[in-house]
Protein backbone atom coordinates (compact mmCIF):
# COMPACT_ATOMS: atom_id res chain seq x y z
CA UNK A 1 0.00 0.00 0.00
CA UNK A 2 1.45 2.91 -1.15
CA UNK A 3 2.36 5.79 1.45
CA UNK A 4 2.47 9.61 1.49
CA UNK A 5 4.89 11.84 2.75
CA UNK A 6 4.20 15.70 2.74
CA UNK A 7 6.31 17.85 0.73
CA UNK A 8 7.73 20.29 2.97
CA UNK A 9 7.41 24.46 2.95
CA UNK A 10 10.87 25.20 1.32
CA UNK A 11 10.78 22.16 -0.89
CA UNK A 12 8.76 24.25 -2.75
CA UNK A 13 10.72 26.79 -4.32
CA UNK A 14 12.95 23.91 -5.79
CA UNK A 15 9.32 22.63 -7.14
CA UNK A 16 9.18 26.00 -9.25
CA UNK A 17 12.54 25.73 -9.64
CA UNK A 18 13.17 22.24 -11.34
CA UNK A 19 9.75 22.70 -13.37
CA UNK A 20 11.54 25.77 -14.96
CA UNK A 21 14.26 23.97 -15.58
CA UNK A 22 12.62 21.20 -17.64
CA UNK A 23 10.10 23.24 -18.98
CA UNK A 24 12.98 25.04 -21.09
CA UNK A 25 15.21 22.37 -22.12
CA UNK A 26 17.19 22.66 -19.08
CA UNK A 27 17.08 19.29 -17.35
CA UNK A 28 16.06 18.73 -14.05
CA UNK A 29 17.66 20.50 -10.89
CA UNK A 30 20.55 18.17 -9.86
CA UNK A 31 23.72 18.56 -7.88
CA UNK A 32 26.72 15.94 -7.87
CA UNK A 33 28.44 15.91 -4.20
CA UNK A 34 31.76 14.61 -5.11
CA UNK A 35 34.12 12.85 -3.21
CA UNK A 36 37.67 12.42 -4.33
CA UNK A 37 39.47 9.38 -3.04
CA UNK A 38 43.35 8.66 -2.65
CA UNK A 39 42.50 5.07 -3.92
CA UNK A 40 39.89 3.20 -5.21
CA UNK A 41 37.29 1.78 -2.95
CA UNK A 42 35.97 -1.65 -1.83
CA UNK A 43 33.12 -2.19 -4.86
CA UNK A 44 31.61 -5.03 -2.71
CA UNK A 45 31.35 -2.54 0.73
CA UNK A 46 30.18 -0.05 -1.36
CA UNK A 47 27.65 -2.17 -3.02
CA UNK A 48 26.10 -3.30 -0.10
CA UNK A 49 25.80 0.21 1.64
CA UNK A 50 24.43 1.64 -1.38
CA UNK A 51 21.36 -1.31 -1.46
CA UNK A 52 21.02 -0.72 2.32
CA UNK A 53 20.52 2.65 2.20
CA UNK A 54 18.02 2.82 -0.99
CA UNK A 55 16.18 0.15 1.71
CA UNK A 56 16.42 2.54 4.54
CA UNK A 57 15.44 5.66 2.45
CA UNK A 58 12.65 5.19 0.22
CA UNK A 59 12.19 8.84 -0.86
CA UNK A 60 14.72 7.96 -3.40
CA UNK A 61 12.56 6.26 -5.50
CA UNK A 62 9.66 7.76 -4.64
CA UNK A 63 7.00 9.92 -6.84
CA UNK A 64 5.90 13.04 -6.84
CA UNK A 65 2.27 14.30 -6.71
CA UNK A 66 -0.33 16.58 -6.10
CA UNK A 67 -3.90 15.97 -4.24
CA UNK A 68 -6.37 16.52 -6.34
CA UNK A 69 -8.74 18.10 -3.45
CA UNK A 70 -6.18 20.26 -1.59
CA UNK A 71 -3.22 20.65 -4.55
CA UNK A 72 -0.60 20.35 -2.38
CA UNK A 73 2.33 18.69 -3.61
CA UNK A 74 3.38 15.00 -1.53
CA UNK A 75 6.03 12.00 -2.47
CA UNK A 76 4.24 8.47 -2.41
CA UNK A 77 6.19 6.23 -1.20
CA UNK A 78 6.19 2.24 -2.13
CA UNK A 79 6.34 -0.21 1.21
CA UNK A 80 8.30 -2.31 1.01
CA UNK A 81 11.01 -0.95 -1.21
CA UNK A 82 10.85 -2.48 -4.34
CA UNK A 83 14.22 -1.44 -5.75
CA UNK A 84 17.57 -3.42 -5.33
CA UNK A 85 20.37 -0.65 -4.81
CA UNK A 86 20.68 2.83 -5.51
CA UNK A 87 22.29 3.09 -9.45
CA UNK A 88 25.80 2.69 -9.49
CA UNK A 89 27.88 3.26 -11.96
CA UNK A 90 31.88 2.52 -12.46
CA UNK A 91 34.21 4.66 -15.23
CA UNK A 92 37.57 4.80 -16.20
CA UNK A 93 39.82 7.10 -17.45
CA UNK A 94 41.95 5.89 -20.94
CA UNK A 95 45.38 5.14 -19.39
CA UNK A 96 44.12 4.39 -15.68
CA UNK A 97 45.46 1.54 -13.18
CA UNK A 98 42.13 -0.56 -13.86
CA UNK A 99 41.62 -0.80 -9.99
CA UNK A 100 37.83 -0.47 -10.99
CA UNK A 101 37.81 -3.79 -12.60
CA UNK A 102 36.31 -4.88 -16.06
CA UNK A 103 33.05 -3.62 -15.51
CA UNK A 104 34.17 0.30 -15.66
CA UNK A 105 33.91 1.75 -18.41
CA UNK A 106 36.63 3.64 -20.51
CA UNK A 107 36.30 7.73 -20.85
CA UNK A 108 38.77 10.21 -21.93
CA UNK A 109 38.12 12.45 -18.85
CA UNK A 110 37.15 12.77 -15.23
CA UNK A 111 35.17 16.26 -15.29
CA UNK A 112 34.02 15.86 -18.54
CA UNK A 113 32.38 12.70 -17.29
CA UNK A 114 30.77 14.29 -14.14
CA UNK A 115 29.15 17.02 -16.70
CA UNK A 116 27.95 13.94 -19.02
CA UNK A 117 26.31 12.88 -15.63
CA UNK A 118 24.63 15.83 -14.71
CA UNK A 119 23.30 16.37 -18.35
CA UNK A 120 21.36 13.01 -18.13
CA UNK A 121 18.54 12.41 -16.52
CA UNK A 122 18.36 10.52 -13.49
CA UNK A 123 17.82 6.95 -13.78
CA UNK A 124 14.14 5.45 -14.37
CA UNK A 125 12.21 5.87 -11.00
CA UNK A 126 15.09 7.25 -8.61
CA UNK A 127 15.90 10.81 -7.59
CA UNK A 128 19.83 9.87 -7.15
CA UNK A 129 22.86 7.92 -8.63
CA UNK A 130 26.11 7.12 -7.78
CA UNK A 131 28.96 7.03 -9.82
CA UNK A 132 32.76 6.36 -9.13
CA UNK A 133 35.34 7.54 -11.82
CA UNK A 134 39.27 6.19 -11.95
CA UNK A 135 41.74 8.83 -13.22
CA UNK A 136 44.74 8.01 -14.87
CA UNK A 137 46.90 8.88 -11.43
CA UNK A 138 44.84 6.13 -9.50
CA UNK A 139 42.63 8.61 -7.23
CA UNK A 140 39.17 8.39 -7.35
CA UNK A 141 35.78 10.85 -7.58
CA UNK A 142 32.56 9.47 -6.00
CA UNK A 143 29.91 11.44 -6.98
CA UNK A 144 26.42 10.98 -5.48
CA UNK A 145 24.00 12.94 -7.55
CA UNK A 146 20.78 14.08 -6.59
CA UNK A 147 17.65 15.59 -7.30
CA UNK A 148 17.26 19.33 -5.05
CA UNK A 149 13.41 18.05 -4.77
CA UNK A 150 14.32 15.64 -2.12
CA UNK A 151 17.11 16.92 -0.10
CA UNK A 152 19.64 20.02 -0.42
CA UNK A 153 23.29 20.02 -0.09
CA UNK A 154 23.70 20.20 3.79
CA UNK A 155 21.34 17.08 3.55
CA UNK A 156 23.83 15.65 0.67
CA UNK A 157 26.80 15.46 3.09
CA UNK A 158 25.03 14.06 5.81
CA UNK A 159 24.01 11.24 3.29
CA UNK A 160 27.68 10.79 2.43
CA UNK A 161 28.22 10.60 6.32
CA UNK A 162 26.20 7.81 6.60
CA UNK A 163 27.40 5.76 3.76
CA UNK A 164 30.82 6.23 4.68
CA UNK A 165 29.04 4.97 8.35
CA UNK A 166 27.48 1.89 6.40
CA UNK A 167 30.84 0.87 4.38
CA UNK A 168 32.18 0.62 8.52
CA UNK A 169 29.72 -1.84 9.19
CA UNK A 170 27.62 0.72 11.54
CA UNK A 171 23.94 0.99 10.42
CA UNK A 172 22.79 3.25 12.88
CA UNK A 173 19.27 5.27 13.11
CA UNK A 174 19.65 8.85 11.61
CA UNK A 175 18.69 11.56 13.71
CA UNK A 176 15.07 12.83 11.51
CA UNK A 177 13.92 15.48 13.96
CA UNK A 178 12.74 18.46 12.29
CA UNK A 179 12.31 21.65 13.26
CA UNK A 180 8.46 21.99 13.82
CA UNK A 181 7.20 25.34 12.42
CA UNK A 182 4.89 26.86 15.13
CA UNK A 183 0.53 26.85 14.08
CA UNK A 184 -0.53 29.88 13.16
CA UNK A 185 -3.64 31.30 11.02
CA UNK A 186 -3.65 31.83 7.79
CA UNK A 187 -4.41 35.51 8.71
CA UNK A 188 -0.93 35.56 10.54
CA UNK A 189 1.06 33.98 8.16
CA UNK A 190 0.01 36.85 5.43
CA UNK A 191 0.88 39.32 8.63
CA UNK A 192 4.20 37.27 8.25
CA UNK A 193 4.87 37.53 4.45
CA UNK A 194 5.13 41.34 4.75
CA UNK A 195 8.93 41.92 5.46
CA UNK A 196 9.86 39.54 2.83
CA UNK A 197 7.38 40.82 0.59
CA UNK A 198 8.45 44.74 0.81
CA UNK A 199 11.85 43.51 0.88
CA UNK A 200 11.79 42.20 -2.42
CA UNK A 201 9.70 45.14 -4.03
CA UNK A 202 12.40 46.84 -3.21
CA UNK A 203 15.12 44.87 -4.79
CA UNK A 204 12.75 44.80 -8.06
CA UNK A 205 13.38 48.53 -8.30
CA UNK A 206 17.02 47.68 -9.23
CA UNK A 207 17.96 47.42 -12.73
CA UNK A 208 20.11 43.89 -12.57
CA UNK A 209 20.65 41.46 -15.01
CA UNK A 210 22.81 38.28 -15.55
CA UNK A 211 24.91 36.75 -17.34
CA UNK A 212 22.04 34.72 -19.56
CA UNK A 213 19.80 38.10 -19.42
CA UNK A 214 15.95 37.29 -19.07
CA UNK A 215 15.17 34.82 -22.09
CA UNK A 216 15.66 31.39 -20.71
CA UNK A 217 18.90 29.33 -22.72
CA UNK A 218 19.46 25.59 -22.78
CA UNK A 219 23.27 23.88 -23.52
CA UNK A 220 24.73 21.84 -20.95
CA UNK A 221 25.87 22.88 -17.12
CA UNK A 222 30.26 23.11 -17.21
CA UNK A 223 31.83 23.24 -13.85
CA UNK A 224 35.66 24.52 -12.76
CA UNK A 225 36.44 23.40 -9.42
CA UNK A 226 39.64 25.68 -8.07
CA UNK A 227 40.83 24.57 -4.59
CA UNK A 228 43.25 26.62 -2.67
CA UNK A 229 45.70 24.78 -0.74
CA UNK A 230 45.79 25.73 3.04
CA UNK A 231 48.29 28.63 2.93
CA UNK A 232 46.32 30.29 0.02
CA UNK A 233 43.14 29.37 1.83
CA UNK A 234 44.67 31.21 5.63
CA UNK A 235 45.32 34.31 3.46
CA UNK A 236 41.37 33.96 2.52
CA UNK A 237 40.65 33.60 6.02
CA UNK A 238 42.62 36.49 6.90
CA UNK A 239 41.06 39.30 4.72
CA UNK A 240 37.67 37.62 5.52
CA UNK A 241 38.59 38.53 9.59
CA UNK A 242 39.80 41.89 8.29
CA UNK A 243 36.91 43.19 5.61
CA UNK A 244 33.77 41.68 7.48
CA UNK A 245 34.83 39.86 10.79
CA UNK A 246 35.28 36.17 11.15
CA UNK A 247 31.55 35.92 12.09
CA UNK A 248 30.26 37.18 8.57
CA UNK A 249 32.37 35.36 6.10
CA UNK A 250 28.59 35.30 3.96
CA UNK A 251 28.93 38.80 3.12
CA UNK A 252 32.82 38.34 2.29
CA UNK A 253 31.68 35.41 -0.66
CA UNK A 254 28.57 37.30 -1.96
CA UNK A 255 30.71 40.24 -2.67
CA UNK A 256 33.62 38.79 -4.33
CA UNK A 257 30.50 36.60 -6.36
CA UNK A 258 28.82 39.99 -7.05
CA UNK A 259 32.13 41.88 -7.91
CA UNK A 260 33.27 38.56 -10.54
CA UNK A 261 29.61 38.98 -12.24
CA UNK A 262 29.90 42.94 -12.50
CA UNK A 263 33.68 42.43 -13.96
CA UNK A 264 31.97 40.18 -16.71
CA UNK A 265 29.28 41.97 -17.73
CA UNK A 266 31.26 45.20 -17.81
CA UNK A 267 33.46 43.45 -20.44
CA UNK A 268 30.11 43.76 -22.43
CA UNK A 269 29.18 46.71 -21.87
CA UNK A 270 25.93 45.63 -20.54
CA UNK A 271 26.66 46.20 -16.78
CA UNK A 272 23.56 47.04 -15.18
CA UNK A 273 22.46 49.33 -11.88
CA UNK A 274 22.69 46.65 -9.73
CA UNK A 275 22.61 43.12 -8.59
CA UNK A 276 20.36 40.61 -7.01
CA UNK A 277 21.12 37.46 -5.87
CA UNK A 278 19.94 34.60 -3.36
CA UNK A 279 21.80 32.82 -0.83
CA UNK A 280 20.38 30.04 1.18
CA UNK A 281 20.54 29.57 4.96
CA UNK A 282 20.27 26.41 7.30
CA UNK A 283 17.22 25.74 9.60
CA UNK A 284 19.00 22.91 10.89
CA UNK A 285 20.41 23.05 14.07
CA UNK A 286 24.47 23.22 13.71
CA UNK A 287 25.96 20.14 13.62
CA UNK A 288 23.17 17.88 13.93
CA UNK A 289 23.75 14.55 12.09
CA UNK A 290 20.02 14.71 10.52
CA UNK A 291 17.23 15.65 9.64
CA UNK A 292 18.84 13.99 6.25
CA UNK A 293 15.58 14.71 3.14
CA UNK A 294 14.01 17.53 2.25
CA UNK A 295 15.61 21.20 2.17
CA UNK A 296 15.44 22.75 5.16
CA UNK A 297 16.85 26.33 4.33
CA UNK A 298 15.22 29.63 4.04
CA UNK A 299 16.67 32.21 1.16
CA UNK A 300 18.11 35.26 1.89
CA UNK A 301 18.15 38.24 -0.83
CA UNK A 302 21.17 40.27 -1.40
CA UNK A 303 20.96 43.11 -3.33
CA UNK A 304 22.59 46.90 -3.86
CA UNK A 305 23.12 49.37 -6.87
CA UNK A 306 26.08 49.05 -8.31
CA UNK A 307 27.96 52.02 -6.66
CA UNK A 308 28.43 49.62 -3.63
CA UNK A 309 30.57 47.43 -5.66
CA UNK A 310 33.55 49.59 -6.23
CA UNK A 311 36.05 47.84 -4.08
CA UNK A 312 35.87 44.61 -2.23
CA UNK A 313 35.50 46.58 0.94
CA UNK A 314 32.78 48.52 -0.03
CA UNK A 315 30.77 45.51 -1.36
CA UNK A 316 31.31 43.50 1.94
CA UNK A 317 30.40 46.63 4.42
CA UNK A 318 26.86 46.90 2.36
CA UNK A 319 26.52 42.80 2.34
CA UNK A 320 26.94 42.67 5.81
CA UNK A 321 25.00 45.52 7.06
CA UNK A 322 22.14 43.94 4.41
CA UNK A 323 22.86 40.98 6.49
CA UNK A 324 21.90 42.27 9.81
CA UNK A 325 19.05 44.22 8.77
CA UNK A 326 17.32 41.06 7.33
CA UNK A 327 18.04 38.96 10.48
CA UNK A 328 16.64 41.56 12.79
CA UNK A 329 13.55 41.67 10.54
CA UNK A 330 14.03 37.63 10.28
CA UNK A 331 13.17 37.49 6.52
CA UNK A 332 14.48 33.88 6.55
CA UNK A 333 11.00 33.29 8.33
CA UNK A 334 9.17 35.66 6.89
CA UNK A 335 10.33 33.99 3.09
CA UNK A 336 9.34 30.78 4.73
CA UNK A 337 5.58 32.01 5.28
CA UNK A 338 5.70 33.34 1.31
CA UNK A 339 6.46 29.44 0.75
CA UNK A 340 3.79 27.93 2.44
CA UNK A 341 1.27 30.30 1.14
CA UNK A 342 2.53 29.12 -2.42
CA UNK A 343 2.41 25.24 -1.85
CA UNK A 344 -0.86 25.39 -3.39
CA UNK A 345 -0.08 26.98 -6.38
CA UNK A 346 1.33 25.10 -9.60
CA UNK A 347 5.06 25.11 -9.84
CA UNK A 348 5.20 27.30 -12.74
CA UNK A 349 2.87 30.23 -11.70
CA UNK A 350 5.19 30.67 -8.66
CA UNK A 351 8.14 31.10 -11.14
CA UNK A 352 6.00 33.48 -13.20
CA UNK A 353 5.35 35.75 -10.58
CA UNK A 354 9.65 35.68 -9.25
CA UNK A 355 10.24 36.56 -13.09
CA UNK A 356 7.53 38.92 -13.29
CA UNK A 357 8.81 40.68 -10.65
CA UNK A 358 12.41 40.81 -12.06
CA UNK A 359 11.71 41.79 -15.68
CA UNK A 360 12.60 37.92 -16.56
CA UNK A 361 15.04 37.50 -14.53
CA UNK A 362 15.68 35.40 -11.37
CA UNK A 363 18.57 36.82 -9.59
CA UNK A 364 21.70 38.55 -11.00
CA UNK A 365 23.47 35.14 -9.96
CA UNK A 366 23.12 32.63 -7.54
CA UNK A 367 25.80 31.56 -4.58
CA UNK A 368 26.30 29.98 -1.59
CA UNK A 369 28.90 29.32 1.32
CA UNK A 370 28.47 25.29 2.80
CA UNK A 371 31.08 25.74 5.61
CA UNK A 372 33.44 22.68 6.15
CA UNK A 373 32.08 19.88 3.73
CA UNK A 374 31.01 16.87 5.06
CA UNK A 375 34.23 16.66 7.86
CA UNK A 376 33.30 13.57 9.57
CA UNK A 377 34.23 11.55 6.80
CA UNK A 378 37.53 10.73 6.04
CA UNK A 379 36.93 7.51 4.23
CA UNK A 380 34.75 5.52 2.00
CA UNK A 381 34.82 2.04 1.78
CA UNK A 382 38.71 1.52 2.42
CA UNK A 383 39.75 4.65 0.50
CA UNK A 384 40.89 7.74 2.27
CA UNK A 385 38.73 10.79 1.41
CA UNK A 386 41.34 14.02 0.25
CA UNK A 387 39.02 16.20 -0.76
CA UNK A 388 34.84 17.04 -1.45
CA UNK A 389 32.91 19.61 -3.07
CA UNK A 390 29.44 20.18 -4.43
CA UNK A 391 28.66 20.65 -8.18
CA UNK A 392 25.43 22.68 -8.79
CA UNK A 393 23.62 22.78 -11.98
CA UNK A 394 22.43 26.13 -12.68
CA UNK A 395 19.15 27.73 -14.53
CA UNK A 396 19.31 30.11 -17.26
CA UNK A 397 18.99 32.43 -16.12
CA UNK A 398 20.74 33.42 -14.46
CA UNK A 399 23.11 31.03 -16.00
CA UNK A 400 26.10 31.30 -13.66
CA UNK A 401 27.11 30.65 -9.92
CA UNK A 402 30.31 30.41 -7.86
CA UNK A 403 29.67 27.79 -4.80
CA UNK A 404 32.29 28.02 -1.81
CA UNK A 405 33.21 25.21 0.82
CA UNK A 406 36.48 23.96 2.73
CA UNK A 407 37.75 20.72 3.40
CA UNK A 408 40.95 20.01 5.49
CA UNK A 409 41.87 23.67 5.88
CA UNK A 410 41.60 24.00 2.11
CA UNK A 411 39.20 26.57 0.53
CA UNK A 412 37.63 24.99 -3.13
CA UNK A 413 35.76 27.42 -5.33
CA UNK A 414 32.97 26.00 -7.91
CA UNK A 415 32.35 27.69 -10.71
CA UNK A 416 29.14 26.84 -12.43
CA UNK A 417 27.37 28.58 -15.50
CA UNK A 418 25.39 27.24 -18.92
CA UNK A 419 28.01 27.25 -21.92
CA UNK A 420 25.58 29.45 -24.18
CA UNK A 421 25.85 32.82 -21.17
CA UNK A 422 29.49 32.21 -20.57
CA UNK A 423 32.12 32.23 -23.40
CA UNK A 424 35.82 31.59 -22.51
CA UNK A 425 37.15 34.68 -22.00
CA UNK A 426 34.68 35.65 -20.15
CA UNK A 427 35.17 32.37 -17.55
CA UNK A 428 38.79 33.08 -17.14
CA UNK A 429 37.56 36.67 -16.74
CA UNK A 430 34.87 35.55 -14.05
CA UNK A 431 37.66 33.51 -12.12
CA UNK A 432 40.14 35.60 -12.51
CA UNK A 433 38.53 38.70 -10.68
CA UNK A 434 37.61 35.87 -8.09
CA UNK A 435 40.43 34.83 -7.19
CA UNK A 436 42.15 38.32 -6.93
CA UNK A 437 38.88 39.71 -4.41
CA UNK A 438 39.91 36.00 -2.48
CA UNK A 439 43.59 36.64 -2.02
CA UNK A 440 44.16 40.24 -2.70
CA UNK A 441 46.34 39.65 -5.95
CA UNK A 442 46.28 38.80 -9.30
CA UNK A 443 46.72 34.83 -9.60
CA UNK A 444 46.39 34.19 -12.97
CA UNK A 445 48.20 30.38 -12.03
CA UNK A 446 44.53 29.71 -10.83
CA UNK A 447 42.46 30.79 -13.79
CA UNK A 448 42.74 27.58 -15.16
CA UNK A 449 43.17 25.78 -12.04
CA UNK A 450 40.82 22.41 -12.66
CA UNK A 451 40.17 22.46 -16.14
Amino acid sequence: MPVRESVRVADCFLLAMNAFMRRHGQGAHITASVLELEGAPDLTVLARALSRMAAKHPLFAATLHRDWRTWLPYWELSEPFAGETLPCALWREIGSPGALGSYARAIDSASAQLENILAEPLPAGWNARFDVIERRDGTCLAALSWSHLIIDGKGAELLIAELARLCAGLDEPCEAKEQIRPETTWREKVQKTKPAIIHLEGLAKLPMRSVCGPSPRTGRCRFQVVTLDTATADKVRTRVEQTTGALFPLAFYVACAARAHDRVLDRRSTAPGGYVTTVPVQTRKRGARGPLFHNHVSVLFFGGPRAQLATLESAAIATKQQFSEMSRARLDESFLNVLELMMQAPSWLFMFIVRHQFRGEICSFFQSHTGAFAPEVVELAGARVRNGYHLPCVSAPPGSGIFFCEHLGRLNITFSWRESCLTDDERRLLVAQTMEDLVGEPRPDLVDAGI
